[in-house]
């Protein structure tokens, strides 16, 4: 059966080879619209112009003769008037580019879900712009691929690798699905992700298989990302062009790759992705709606939208897309207030357009409900994640049911659409409200969640995207590179197109931009999410760009062109035209096309270099701000051996240490990197006591180990930092000496010690008189005295030492072992 946009083509196409047969073709209609059926006796057509209705199939036989196959789009085409010449040949060039949407050319037949026909030219660009995705993700390889070992950048990488290992540990293999519902801890706030994390290494052979997944299932979720903003971009310009230059701008973007980069095993490579798919298939439907409509009437446009099986699909992945985006992180409700915006707004541009809310939101609300629902049961039946990250789509999913129907209302008593948007905010307000009386609980939880998540200090990712520290302008392009200056111009443009027509494929991209935007404007931590957002619109701008300077064809998208209003006046009008130049309607350009003449093709080249070289120097100095270097790996390692070589296991062998490290050096050492809370409310507490050995007792076995890395801003001279790191608890560069900090390494600015108990020496002695314990150790190449003294009281005097050796005190000497040391054994000196 023919779409209504073919049948009204159709239509169009019989009264232009036959426009006496207009009031005819009329009154079958209004017949039609009574439910009667007609015969060739019953018509004012003769047999030639009657054959030709049929063999269009415009009619269709019924029992007591014939029906109009669709009176609607019939109705359409009478009011649209007869096909001229040029739209025939648009008409007949329709079905050639099924991703160019949004071209007036585009073929009327929805067809998202299929891979474009690409040339090699093309196909050959897409390769490589999603190699330069993982590219620049393989930056930070060098750091990474220690020793034979994957060290992981950052800290909390090491506790979905905890969670990682362990639950692969308890796998029967792919098919355990009971593990999904028994993820212990893991199910808090993250369940996806680490259900994807044990799922994909048990796949690819468990638990040895975990290092290399940990490496490389980051970068290969950012190609697929990739592709899906290719797929975004091409789908909302029909220029190929566009598309690719959103690949290169969102894979090359500093505060995105370093999220996404070689072993960084996190939330963010599964929360982007989804969330690109989300963004995806909502834009799907806003630009089959608005295509249909400009090519038809709107209440058959948005009747055929709700019945194509197609968008029906594509409602199938918003639901998955909705229910990954609820589970994939901690902060998972801020996801859905965008898409709460996009359905309110895209409600009221229906209301205007006089397109039916309920008709043209059929999926869209199908792809919600059903996410919703994926998601409540994942909470209830799995036991995944809080209350109010399951909920929070089934809110948006009812409040979307209700805006619609009030939509619908408000269209059919023709209301003001402005009053609209005011209502939808009552209706949202009241919600809340309600919401909050019935589950305080959960607002209570919402309110930590924000506190967490907005008001911690201390971490690099929570100071502002504009921050003026960089003087505010400049932070977005350490941030995002120059694409963040082409996308601000081009995403003004798309609002005030999106407020003055019927855009809601191009408003889903909008509101999520500039919530992200305003996102990331208060932490920095949401620029990866901002970094996919914009990038179409950096597209865009750098095609605009390469044009205005004549050497690029001109971008079509958001031109004048593609106001929905004036393509169905120049189609009724007959003045539609296409030409190769891009001028009137210009076409999808579905391939790349290079520049004739070699100077050209140079300028080409240099300008697109040029405008990526930002992101190419800034993404390796903000990746290395992340991964750990040659001597912090080192520290690891030393640690490890020497727990194992005096039989140390957790907690004894618990190293304490910065914060921002503390995962990654009990990851190597014992496995035991869930929490680094420990670190964060001790460490720098530590390091500015005055007294080291005091520490010994608080720690309560605690603590086995600590490394002291250089800081900027050390504490004062007589603290334990400079006992430690610049002393080397042996006491030199005038620091004292220490008793329980047995130094195993310094290499690069970082020390490592073993917490022992220290060696007790006994010396008997006039009271009142200071005796001293001397030898000599090695460290890290160098040798160094270590010195130890006490006085005398009631003639003993007792010496701690952490170092093995032979000691001199006086003119005699005592050997202490390094059991001594870790037993904290008590050596006598002979009497001389």
């Amino acid at each position: 059966m023919p779409s209504p946009e073919e049948t009204t083509a159709a239509a169009r196409d019989f009264l232009a080879a036959h426009p006496e047969a207009e009031a005819a073709l009329a009154a079958l209609v209004e017949r039609d619209d009574r439910g009667e059926p007609w015969t060739f006796a019953d018509i004012d057509l003769d047999s030639g112009r009657f054959g030709d209705l049929v063999a269009r199939d415009l009619a269709r036989e019924v029992d007591d003769g014939y029906r109009l196959r669709n009176p609607d789009a019939v109705r359409a085409a009478i009011e649209a008037g007869p096909a001229d010449a040029d739209d025939a040949s648009g008409a007949a060039s329709e079905g050639a580019d099924a991703d160019a949407i949004g071209a007036d050319d585009a073929h009327t037949e929805s067809n998202y879900l299929a891979v474009p026909d690409v040339d090699a030219l093309t196909l050959l660009g897409l390769v490589g712009a999603l190699l330069a995705v993982a590219a620049a993700r393989l930056v930070a390889a060098p750091a990474v691929f220690q020793q034979g070992f994957v060290v992981s950048p950052a800290n909390d990488t090491y506790f979905f690798r905890y969670w990682q290992e362990r639950l692969v540990a308890r796998a029967d293999g792919v098919l355990d699905l009971g593990l999904f519902a028994d993820m212990g801890g893991a199910a808090g706030t993250r369940p996806l992700a680490h259900a994807t994390n044990w799922w994909v290494t048990v796949l690819l052979g468990g638990v040895d298989a975990a290092p290399a997944v940990a490496a490389w299932l980051p970068v290969v979720a950012s190609v697929c990302l990739g592709y899906l903003v290719y797929r975004l971009a091409r789908l909302l310009t029909g220029d190929v062009r566009v598309a690719l230059a959103a690949v290169l701008f969102y894979g090359l973007a500093p505060a995105n790759v370093v999220y996404t980069s070689v072993g960084f095993l996190d939330h963010q490579a599964h929360q982007y992705l989804w969330l690109g798919l989300l963004v995806l298939t909502l834009t799907a439907l806003g630009v089959d709606a608005a295509r249909r409509t400009a090519r038809t009437d709107p209440r058959a446009a948005s009747r055929a939208h709700a019945r194509d099986a197609t968008m029906w699909l594509v409602a199938l992945g918003l639901a998955v897309a909705v229910a990954a985006s609820a589970h994939a992180y901690g902060g998972s409700p801020l996801t859905f207030v965008p898409v709460a915006a996009v359905v309110g707004l895209r409600v009221a541009l229906d209301v205007r357009r006089d397109v039916s809310p309920a008709a043209a939101n059929a999926p869209l609300l199908g792809g919600l409900a059903l996410g919703a629902g994926l998601a409540l049961a994942a909470h209830l039946g799995l036991g995944w994640h809080e209350s109010i990250a399951a909920v929070t789509p089934v809110l948006v999913a009812g409040g979307a049911l209700v805006v619609v129907g009030l939509g619908e209302l408000w269209r059919r008593v023709a209301w003001p659409p402005l009053g609209l948007v005011a209502a939808e905010a009552v209706v949202a307000a009241g919600g809340l409200v309600t919401y909050a009386r019935l589950r305080p609980g959960d607002i209570e939880r919402l309110r930590a969640r924000a506190g967490d998540l907005f008001f911690r200090e201390g971490i690099s990712e929570t100071v502002s995207l504009f921050s003026p520290d960089f003087a505010v302008v400049f932070g977005p392009l350490l941030q995002l590179g120059l694409g963040f200056y082409f996308a601000v111009a081009v995403l003004a443009v798309a609002t005030w197109a999106v407020a003055r027509r019927y855009e809601p494929g191009w408003l889903v991209l909008v509101c999520f931009a500039w919530y992200y935007t305003l996102l990331a404007t208060i932490q920095v931590r949401f620029a990866g999410q901002l970094a996919i957002m914009i990038a179409p619109f950096a597209g865009v701008g750098l095609v605009y760009l390469l044009a205005a300077i004549d050497i690029a064809r001109p971008v079509a998208a958001l031109g004048r062109g593609d106001d929905a209003d004036s393509r169905s006046r120049r189609a009724r009008s007959g003045r539609a035209r296409t030409d190769e130049s891009g001028s009137g309607d210009e076409r999808a350009i579905t391939s790349l096309a290079l520049p004739e003449g070699t100077r050209l093709r140079g300028y080409l080249a240099a300008t697109v270099a040029l405008v990526l070289l930002f992101n190419l120097l800034l993404v390796p100095s903000l990746v290395g701000q992340t991964t750990h270097d040659r001597a912090q790996f080192d520290a690891a390692l030393t640690v490890d051996s020497h727990a194992e070589a005096v039989g140390r296991e957790y907690p004894r062998n618990f190293v304490l240490s910065r914060w921002g490290d503390n995962r990654m050096y009990n990851y190597f050492v014992s496995g035991e990197a869930r929490s680094y809370g420990y670190a964060r409310s001790t460490h720098a507490q530590f390091l500015s006591s005055p007294d080291p050995d005091a520490w010994y007792d608080r720690f309560r076995g605690r603590v086995g180990y600590v490394v002291v890395t250089e800081r900027e801003t050390a504490p004062a001279a007589n603290a334990t930092y400079a006992a430690l790191h610049e002393g080397l608890g042996l006491g030199v560069n005038g620091t004292a000496p220490t008793g329980h900090y047995q130094l195993l390494a310094s290499d690069d600015g970082v020390r490592t010690f073993a917490v022992v108990p220290g060696a007790t020496i006994q010396i008997s002695a006039p009271s009142g008189e200071q005796v001293t314990a001397t030898t000599m150790v090695t460290a890290g190449g160098a040798t160094y005295e270590y010195a130890r003294s006490a006085t005398v009281v009631n003639g003993t005097a007792t010496i701690r030492v952490a170092h093995p050796g032979e000691y001199q005190v006086g003119n005699r000497t005592v050997t202490v072992t390094n059991t001594d040391v870790f037993a904290g054994n008590q050596t006598t000196v002979p009497s001389s």
